[in-house]
């Protein structure tokens, strides 16, 4: 899934998006797990967006993260708001939020395995 933009956009940019997802991806996710949803809901969840992503179905995987931001009860950000405006920008950032939620998956996954 780690595609190469490096032709089209700037490392800055890049770094950036990957700040800004794992910046609020990872208090979200953290967040529904708190909420005591099933790790097979989140499995879904997660299986879900990757879905979309792998079918280029951009708007609506980011849909779907604004759902997830509704569920919680998390005001849905400005920033992530002005990167949706650009195909190539929303595009990365839905590509980092779903390699940030398998990481919080993963890592909790250890944790409960210990």
């Amino acid at each position: 899934m780690n595609m190469n933009f490096s032709n089209t956009i700037l490392r800055s940019e890049m770094e950036c998006i990957n700040i800004i997802s794992a910046t609020y991806t990872l208090r979200l996710i953290e967040r529904l797990y708190r909420r005591n949803e099933s790790k097979k809901d989140i499995d879904d969840l997660y299986y879900a967006l990757l879905a979309l992503y792998n079918t280029n179905n951009m708007q609506e995987a980011s849909m779907k993260i604004r759902e997830l931001f509704d569920m919680d009860g998390m005001e849905y950000p400005n920033i992530i708001i002005c990167l949706e405006k650009k195909p190539l920008f929303l595009n990365i950032f839905v590509n980092e939020f779903i390699q940030d939620f398998k990481e919080v998956m993963d890592e909790r996954e250890m944790k409960m395995q210990r």
